[in-house]
């Protein structure tokens, strides 16, 4: 594994939950790829979290979350072909702009994580070996490029070296939200493959703030 991801996984933290395990090896019949080996990584270690209450890592469930929609790794492809790419092509459209290729068109964004204003962070899958996939995130229509992959770009953002990190964690300005806001810890817990909602066993619902920025769903060292 890179060493992007032993820093990430220091910064987060060990859980002291088990996620329910993706079968990755499904991944290039249902989805049609393989998913980089540091997201897998992560997943495998964290499921699905919420990083600063706002900006969200996902991850597959094996059932259906959206109507119409298959569950698992064909629902991924599914929903990136259908749902992002409808927002993609109205951004394009609304901004007057040549295509933004979706996945799984050839080297087409594949949507891996998004925030509450719909910024979406995304893999362009622009060669055979996933591994090599840079992050690229969209917003409002435009792409900003990140030259490394999916660890490298998480620890960028969580230790202040991503230019556009006020994009995606959207941190509480008391002066523009009306006053102080609840304290938010650096991550919570959501779902894993099956649908378990780990954050909800410490009473947490998605992007929401906790008060508190103590994480009792790691261990403490």
């Amino acid at each position: 594994m890179t060493e992007a991801w032993d820093r990430l996984r220091a910064i987060m933290g060990e859980p002291v939950y088990t996620p329910a395990r993706v079968p990755w090896e499904l991944a290039p019949a249902e989805l049609g790829v393989q998913l980089p080996s540091d997201y897998r990584a992560f997943v495998d270690l964290y499921g699905a979290v919420s990083l600063n209450g706002e900006w969200g890592v996902n991850t597959l469930t094996k059932h259906s979350s959206a109507y119409r929609s298959p569950g698992g790794l064909a629902g991924w492809r599914y929903e990136s072909d259908h749902g992002f790419r409808e927002q993609v092509e109205g951004e394009d459209e609304f901004w007057d702009q040549d295509p933004t290729p979706v996945f799984p068109d050839l080297g087409g964004l594949l949507p891996w994580g998004r925030n509450s204003n719909h910024n979406h962070c995304c893999w362009l899958t622009t060669d055979p070996d996933p591994d090599k996939w840079p992050v690229a995130v969209f917003y409002d229509g435009e792409l900003d490029h990140f030259d490394g992959g999916f660890a490298e770009f998480v620890v960028t953002v969580l230790t202040g070296g991503y230019a556009k990190e006020d994009e995606l964690l959207v941190r509480a300005d008391p002066a523009d939200w009306g006053g102080p806001q609840p304290a938010r810890p650096l991550w919570t817990p959501g779902y894993d493959w099956t649908g378990k909602d780990w954050g909800g066993e410490w009473g947490i619902t998605r992007h929401q703030p906790t008060g508190s920025t103590e994480m009792p769903w790691i261990r403490q060292r």
